[in-house]
């Protein structure tokens, strides 16, 4: 029997390419998000993958997901909850639908969606094999940046999330880690790095490295965590930011 992962924002960004790779590893997969293009369900190696109509910022969309799911499957072995939203601007001037918004997406959203998925967890007939929940994170949680105050904010709130949860869920022998990505190429940083249209968006550092990273670069990470690999690892909050976090590159330096 083939164990079964739900993998929130799975439309797009990270989430796409996670339930990509998870499908390509023979997990079958069910998708949440508020919609899909056929890119993702026509996609080559995608036959395991189920998608679902799912708003993590309803409590009442979270439920019907998760019944729809038990019905289906009857248990989950992994959750992923990679849904999220960006907004930038200065604390004093955002407005408080915004904030709110966000919260209700990242953080809230996260939680109601992984308590939903413990439940299924407990049931799981792979009893050799412990279930998972991974948050996605981020650097902005970790090294807040002006513009940035609220979503690092509830980035910093779910790190503390998977803590606890880790903590509380560890005698169970469910896991709970978090990966703190950096500035990652997806749609939704597109959007916002684009003057003309919404925002003025600005990596969280300088990497090392010379990039920014890509989707696929993340969802490794969360493959990883997934994994016989990652048995003894629960409550870490894993930086995946090609070290734009390490050390402060002065600008002098960068221009060498």
């Amino acid at each position: 029997m083939s164990k079964v992962a739900v993998i929130t924002g799975a439309a797009s960004g990270i989430g796409k390419s996670t339930a990509q790779r998870l499908v390509r590893s023979g997990w079958e997969v069910v998708g949440l998000d508020l919609s899909f293009g056929a890119e993702l369900t026509n996609s080559e190696g995608t036959a395991g993958l189920k998608v679902l109509h799912c708003d993590v910022a309803s409590e009442a969309s979270i439920s019907a997901a998760f019944t729809a799911v038990a019905k289906s499957y009857g248990h989950i072995d992994a959750i992923v909850c990679s849904a999220g939203k960006l907004e930038i601007g200065p604390l004093s001037e955002m407005a408080v639908e915004d904030f709110d918004w966000l919260y209700q997406v990242n953080t809230r959203g996260a939680w109601l969606c992984a308590r939903a998925a413990v439940p299924l967890m407990r049931t799981s007939p792979h009893k050799d094999q412990l279930p998972r929940i991974v948050f996605l994170g981020s650097i902005a949680g970790i090294r807040p940046k002006v513009s940035g105050g609220a979503y690092g904010a509830q980035k910093a709130a779910l790190h503390v999330i998977t803590s606890v949860m880790a903590a509380e869920l560890g005698p169970e022998g469910i896991l709970v880690n978090a990966v703190a990505p950096g500035t990652v190429d997806t749609p939704m940083v597109q959007a916002k790095s684009d003057s003309s249209k919404t925002g003025d968006y600005r990596p969280s550092g300088n990497s090392p490295l010379g990039r920014v990273a890509a989707p696929e670069d993340i969802a490794s990470v969360v493959e990883f965590l997934l994994s016989d690999k990652a048995n003894y690892v629960t409550g870490a909050i894993i930086p995946a930011d090609g070290g734009t976090r390490a050390a402060f590159i002065p600008p002098a330096v960068q221009s060498n």
